[in-house]
């Protein structure tokens, strides 16, 4: 019952039809018989002469073995493994043919999942290969300043001093962000994720992060304007991974914002959720990218970006997760600006 068998004639017309025939493709005799074998290719295989093809080789060399899609009486199409086989008399005289067919969809279903799967990892080591490539070249990019700093500190000019070590304590923070990023990249794949939670409360919490990176939007010409809701706005917490998702939004914002722009950080309660929104009038998100601009290594090329490593919003999806919160993106295009918002729960939420 696994094996439809159907016997044909010269021209390859249908002269038997097996019980597994009927089962696999839904035909019973009746319909078929006189039929030429045709009607169970696809309209690529016919339109490029397939089933002639398959007769022309078994007639030829004794046999011909193919695995293909052919279509059921229902239209639905099935992967079939099969042989076409000449049959002849004693003399020599071409009878007619055998073909034997075996529904192998489930093979084929597992072949395009381990297909699929070769191809994302193919593609997850060309994005880690090139991680690693971005990732010295941002540790260059903050190490040359931190070097410039300290001979600027060797000669003993007083008056630079104070701008030199100011430098360095910017490089510095850049280099740790980094270093975080790639150790919590590095335990999330490995699966290794752990939150402490505590009571936190996001209206006393908010503005230490926000002034983390006030001097680094000043550099920029840039103002970041914090507007929260009054009264406390309590969550259940990891104050330093919370602090990784409020600090990449706000760098992003940074990063992606002209200089001269404005960023604004926003602290709402909404449906019993704590929201934070994160939001600039930089260079926005072009629409075809909003679906996957929280997947790994998903990086937006955009003209007067200062480029990234594309790990951190991957990171805050990750980590917003944890938290049983989540996080999306609006745009409304390149040059109009983006807003991130992350909800979590209020404290005592479920």
């Amino acid at each position: 019952m696994d094996h439809a068998i159907v016997l044909l004639d010269q021209g390859g017309h249908v002269v038997r039809w097996s019980h597994a025939a009927h089962r696999i493709f839904g035909y019973a005799p009746e319909d078929v018989l006189g039929k030429h074998i045709s009607f169970l290719f696809t309209d690529f295989d016919n339109a490029t002469g397939a089933p002639l093809h398959e007769q022309q080789v078994a007639t030829s060399a004794g046999a011909s073995e193919d695995d293909r899609w052919h279509v059921r009486q229902d239209g639905a199409k099935v992967w079939v493994s099969g042989t076409l086989t000449a049959l002849r008399d004693v003399s020599g005289q071409l009878l007619g043919f055998g073909k034997v067919m075996r529904d192998r969809t489930d093979m084929r279903a597992q072949a395009n999942t381990l297909e699929n799967r070769i191809g994302e990892m193919y593609s997850e080591r060309q994005h880690i290969q090139e991680y690693f490539a971005g990732l010295a070249h941002e540790f260059r990019n903050a190490l040359g300043p931190v070097k410039n700093a300290l001979a600027i500190i060797g000669t003993g000019q007083a008056g630079h001093r104070e701008q030199a070590l100011d430098i360095a304590r910017r490089q510095v923070d850049v280099l740790t962000h980094l270093v975080r990023d790639a150790a919590e990249l590095a335990t999330m794949k490995v699966g290794k994720l752990e939150l402490c939670l505590a009571p936190l409360d996001l209206h006393e919490w908010l503005p230490t992060v926000v002034a983390a990176l006030t001097d680094t939007a000043g550099h920029k010409g840039q103002v970041i304007e914090l507007l929260m809701v009054a009264g406390p706005v309590s969550v259940e917490a990891d104050a330093q991974r919370l602090h990784q998702v409020v600090f990449n939004l706000i760098h992003n914002a940074i990063k992606y914002t002209p200089a001269g722009g404005k960023i604004w950080v926003k602290l709402t309660m909404e449906d019993r959720s704590a929201v934070i929104r994160v939001e600039d009038n930089g260079l926005g998100i072009d629409g075809a990218l909003l679906p996957k601009i929280f997947d790994l290594f998903t990086q937006a090329s955009v003209t007067g970006s200062e480029g990234g490593l594309g790990v951190g919003l991957s990171l805050v999806k990750n980590l917003v997760q944890a938290h049983r919160g989540v996080v999306d993106v609006r745009s409304e295009g390149l040059g109009k600006g983006s807003e991130f918002s992350v909800r979590l729960p209020l404290g005592g939420s479920s």
